[in-house]
């Protein structure tokens, strides 16, 4: 291997010096014909920057194992270790590892130039001589293989000016790390065996007797494969090269030829050498073939002889060529493009090398498993090499090497600052990693696998706004996602109010109990009178008229201008007493000798007779609720939510009611929360949104709680299922990430469009309401936008959190086996009582047993059935869960941790 030493800029070998780079990823499945097109031509002008003497560039993507021990240690840190979390993680991280995902990484490296005259004699007769004389000095032992601090600081400079003109490209790359370039060394060498583990010495230069160490292992060189062996496994490993491609490439319509190789269930590896040729030299090279082309177009016709359409289409194609070098003036590429696929197995990796080849047909494109060169394309697709195979060279415009859109992922969800994780808290971006990747919800559905992670209080740390929104039709999956994105908060000790008028939530309580978390249902229609009064809410004079005022409101859309005084000057009168209420304010309306005020005091009267009413109406009893650590779950049984398509000013009093009280009980807790610790992590979810986000008093809730969530770690959660009445900019501009279940009414899916920030296109509607049950498009906190599909990690779990009243939670009897075993007990006398199900009111049944009682705790469940789908102790993978531990009767144990992960 020619490689000397490299750091954090440069890479030297024998006669060149090399800098690498790590190229950002960029999201692809949402993006518009426009955008991808942008995206290649940004990419295009950024290599083409790149001006150095006899330009070669080295184009690598390898794909890494998912660092499953490393997330999982990181997120524990995040909890306050409370009981049920470590249990929680544990589930999480195994069957995070047993689903073997893996992160795509790219990387550019730019051939800075000759290290000296050794660089111009390695050739030809000279490399003889030379060989012959660096032999001789290793036999005597005179070689010095160190590297001067002179030659050092020369190419650091040059590496330096380079990558800051990188950096402030369009493809934002990075100084690739030491660690990442002895990564992509030990990781061309193991294969699927698994990554050995990285180098325990922190400094960040490696010498050449260091550099040694990441070469060990064999290499059995093969006809058409080549067989690894490594302390950690063996693995089998072949290399293709792109042989044929068609005169002409389609983009952005056609498919991207490089990130093409995602789509396959296996992980594709591209190793890609390039010489970037001036356009002066680029235009004789391609005049001269034109002209070969013209000349037999001249024979041709003068055998009176049809031109070839083949013949036809390449003269063609010869004339674009031209004219786009003449006319842009864009380097040409000499490229030698090679595809790589590992596995465990020889027949395993015949078959990837079979799958792969099909692949590439289906495009057009000729990809061929080089026979008897296996060795040399290995030592090829290592950092700082050269061209060791000059068979397959490919001459491209510039433009089609951007347009096969290497960067391109689908990678969603949280990541470190700045994009995806490299080593030592450094990310994508070079800056220091801020935060943390949150809690396992799913994967991508796209055109390759990825893992999704999820934490609503990672934009806060962001400094980023804090309320997250949660759309679609009943039935697709959005309150599944709400209550598990409640129960890992929980879990890991965040103080969470739920606002949940339909009770979706209590069996969520349950759980939490039984995992040994404070958790608890407080229906509001047994609360004490006027809990939710809203001159309760105000911290001086001014925001309890306010707060009043808006109350009323939403009771009355529609006053005309003497109610509205009538009312304003109420509220006023009322606040400045001892104790005021909103029951005063109807008594002082009733008072009053103005006709105006007595009919609305008579109109708010009647109201504040309705069921829930004495909420907000009677004189508040001073009731405190303590809610730091707990998950405080507020029902509002018995309210009437309007229908979403029912417009504000057609709501009955009785829906007004509802809709005041949900803004009130919102208010209160958001109130709870921020008489709290502000660096304690707090979370409010409010389930149909929509009833409060439609009224301009309920829309201005979410920026209040938004401004609240980055000062105060607070995240804000709506679940809603109305997408147009977020759409109002100052509720919009709040928030950060969207979930957007499946919707099917044409008015809705656009508003849908427009609340993600995608292109409403026809294909992308289309996508949106062919989305199965618990499938969503997501749209992280980096705007990135692509299909996920929720997982909830085990089947238990999946039984706790199904909202659909047709299925059975554990421990309880489902409603067709409820209504057979009570049409044993008492059979039908007649068609009238045997015509369909009846409830099941006897006490001796399971379900009475079950009734009103939360399950027993996790400690004291049975073994045949772990609550929240505890896999038993065998199922357990041979890795390690977070910091090395596991559980095991309540203590950790430690043990060695596994690196790398299951074969792909």
């Amino acid at each position: 291997m020619s490689v000397r030493y490299f750091d954090d800029s440069i890479l030297l070998t024998e006669t060149h010096a090399w800098a690498y780079y790590r190229l950002p990823t960029h999201a692809y499945e949402f993006t518009t014909p426009a955008e991808r097109e942008a995206l290649a031509i940004n990419i295009t002008v950024a290599m083409a920057a790149i001006r150095l003497p006899d330009t070669e560039v080295h184009l690598r993507a390898a794909h890494r194992s998912y660092p499953a021990a490393q997330w999982a240690a990181r997120l524990d840190a995040t909890s306050d270790g409370g009981p049920g979390w470590r249990d929680y993680l544990d589930e999480m991280y195994r069957h995070v590892w047993s689903k073997d995902f893996w992160s795509k990484e790219v990387y550019l490296g730019v051939r800075l130039g000759q290290r000296g005259m050794r660089a111009q004699l390695s050739g030809g007769m000279f490399s003889q001589f030379i060989n012959a004389y660096r032999a001789s000095e290793q036999a005597l032992g005179l070689n010095d293989e160190a590297v001067s601090a002179g030659e050092i600081a020369k190419w650091t400079d040059q590496a330096e000016r380079l990558g800051r003109a990188l950096s402030g490209s369009a493809i934002r790359a990075r100084h690739a790390t030491s660690e990442e370039i002895a990564w992509l060394f030990r990781h061309t060498l193991s294969g699927t065996a698994g990554d050995p583990p990285a180098s325990a010495v922190r400094r960040r230069t490696w010498g050449t007797g260091e550099i040694e160490a990441l070469l060990e292992g064999q290499v059995h060189n093969g006809r058409t494969l080549l067989h690894l062996e490594q302390p950690e496994g063996e693995s089998w490993t072949a290399f293709l090269s792109f042989s044929r491609f068609p005169d002409v490439m389609s983009f952005p319509e056609g498919e991207p030829w490089l990130h093409f190789a995602d789509s396959l269930p296996f992980p594709v590896e591209i190793s890609s050498r390039m010489k970037l040729i001036s356009p002066a030299k680029a235009s004789k090279d391609v005049g001269r073939r034109l002209a070969h082309a013209r000349d037999m177009d001249a024979h041709i016709r003068e055998a009176g002889v049809d031109l070839p359409l083949a013949l036809a289409e390449q003269l063609e194609a010869a004339r674009m060529l031209e004219h786009g070098i003449t006319k842009e003036r864009l380097p040409f590429v000499y490229g030698w493009h090679r595809l790589s696929v590992a596995a465990p197995t020889r027949e395993l990796c015949q078959r990837r090398v079979e799958a792969l080849v099909e692949h590439y047909r289906d495009i057009g494109i000729d990809v061929v498993n080089s026979t008897g060169d296996q060795f040399s394309l290995l030592r090829e697709s290592l950092p700082g090499e050269r061209v060791h195979l000059s068979s397959y060279v490919q001459r491209q415009p510039l433009y089609t090497i951007a347009g096969g859109v290497v960067s391109a992922t689908v990678a969603l969800g949280d990541m470190p600052a700045g994009g995806a994780t490299g080593h030592a808290g450094v990310t994508e971006s070079g800056e220091q990693d801020l935060g943390w990747v949150g809690p396992y919800i799913g994967e991508t559905m796209g055109r390759a696998r990825s893992i999704v992670h999820f934490d609503p209080l990672l934009a806060a740390v962001r400094n980023r706004p804090t309320a997250v929104a949660i759309t679609g039709e009943p039935g697709g999956g959005k309150t599944t996602l709400a209550l598990l994105l409640i129960l890992q908060l929980a879990l890991r000790g965040v103080t969470v109010a739920v606002i949940d008028p339909k009770g979706d939530a209590e069996p969520l309580v349950d759980v939490l109990q039984a995992r040994g978390r404070q958790a608890r249902v407080l229906p509001l229609g047994s609360a004490a009178p006027g809990l939710l009064d809203p001159f309760s809410f105000g911290d001086d004079l001014a925001a309890r008229r306010t707060m009043a005022t808006e109350t009323l409101r939403l009771l009355l859309p529609r006053m005309s201008e003497e109610r509205e005084s009538a009312m304003i000057q109420a509220v006023a009168a009322v606040a400045a007493r001892e104790k005021p209420s909103l029951g005063g304010v109807v008594r002082h309306l009733e008072a009053s000798s103005d006709p105006a005020s007595k009919n609305l005091g008579a109109v708010l009267h009647s109201m504040s007779e309705m069921r829930l009413a004495r909420l907000c109406f009677s004189p508040t009893a001073g009731q405190r609720i303590d809610a730091e650590g707990w998950t405080t779950v507020f029902t509002l049984a018995g309210l009437t939510l309007p229908d979403a398509s029912v417009h504000r000013e057609d709501f009955s009093y009785e829906q007004r009611l509802s809709v005041a009280l949900l803004y009130l009980v919102s208010q209160f807790a958001r109130r709870l929360l921020n008489g709290m610790d502000r660096r304690m992590p707090k979370a409010i979810f409010l389930d149909e949104a929509w009833a409060i986000t439609s009224t301009p008093e309920g829309a201005k809730l979410v920026p209040e709680v938004s401004r609240m969530g980055r000062s105060r770690n607070t995240a804000l959660i709506l679940v809603s299922q109305n997408a147009g009445d977020l759409l109002a900019e100052q509720v919009t501009n709040c928030i950060s990430s969207v979930f957007a279940f499946r919707s099917s009414e044409r008015v809705e899916v656009a508003n849908v469009m427009a609340l993600l920030g995608v292109e409403p296109s026809a294909d992308h509607q289309a996508v949106l309401r062919g989305l199965g049950n618990g499938e969503c498009i997501f749209r992280d906190l980096e705007g990135r936008a692509g299909r996920i599909a929720i997982d909830l990690i085990s089947e238990e779990m999946q039984r706790w959190l199904d909202t659909n009243p047709t299925r059975a939670r554990p421990g309880e009897i489902g409603p067709g086996a409820a209504a057979a075993r009570h049409a044993r007990a008492e059979p039908g006398h007649g068609d009238a009582t045997s015509a369909g199900p009846q409830s099941t009111g006897d006490a001796s049944g399971p379900a009475a047993g079950a009734a009103g009682q939360a399950p027993p705790p996790a400690g004291h469940a049975q073994e045949s059935q772990p609550l929240g789908g505890g896999a038993p102790p065998g199922a357990r993978p041979p890795g390690d869960p977070a910091r090395g531990t596991q559980a095991v009767g309540g203590e950790l144990r430690r043990y060695k941790p596994l690196s790398g992960g299951p074969p792909h």
